[in-house]
């Protein structure tokens, strides 16, 4: 089964997209104005991607703050640099990050990694990414469940992709095998 990932840069923010209420609702849970400019826009372009699929964005409900659309699943992530959103039949959950810079990286590690998790950390020739793209599959699991961010899951039997574009990482997962196709500003990546 396919997922398809719609990322666009931020060039690409939509100023007043014409939204449902349930919509707009969701997005004014956003104190910080570019954030919830940023959502708005990706539920703009969500809702034109819907259209070529069959689906009316209008039919959303939020279960367990998780979009469904028709039958559609479908999860959303932004960051200062891009935002994004999956769509597919199959339940999938996406998350995107910046790489985490050095300041920060120990101690979120130490928080969020447990046992081997944070060896594997400490062992990496690249901690940011190592650290980021765990980040990516914690916040992408707790989407597609829908419940709240565990650090602790078993994240094992889930499966996991990821690409990088930038400075940031973009992390799609399932609980069965997938094929990813990837679309940045609306053109299909190879």
């Amino acid at each position: 089964m396919k997922i398809y990932l719609y990322l666009y840069d931020s060039k690409n923010i939509v100023e007043n997209p014409i939204l449902n209420d349930i919509i707009k609702n969701h997005t004014n849970n956003y104190n910080n104005d570019i954030k919830r400019r940023i959502s708005e826009s990706n539920y703009h372009f969500a809702s034109k991607v819907l259209d070529s699929f069959g689906g009316d964005i209008n039919t959303i409900r939020f279960v367990n703050n998780k979009p469904i659309v028709d039958d559609f699943y479908m999860s959303f992530s932004t960051s200062n640099d891009y935002f994004g959103f999956t769509i597919s039949k199959l339940n999938n959950g996406f998350d995107l990050e910046n790489i985490i810079d050095e300041q920060r990286r120990d101690r979120i590690a130490k928080r969020i990694l447990k046992n081997e998790l944070y060896d594997n950390y400490n062992n990496s020739d690249n901690k940011g990414y190592y650290l980021t793209k765990m980040w990516t599959e914690f916040e992408s699991a707790a989407k597609m469940e829908g419940n709240g961010l565990d650090y602790k899951f078993n994240h094992l039997n889930i499966i996991y992709k990821s690409i990088m574009i930038d400075n940031t990482i973009f992390t799609v997962c399932a609980k069965e095998e997938f094929k990813l196709e990837v679309y940045l500003n609306g053109i299909l990546r190879s």
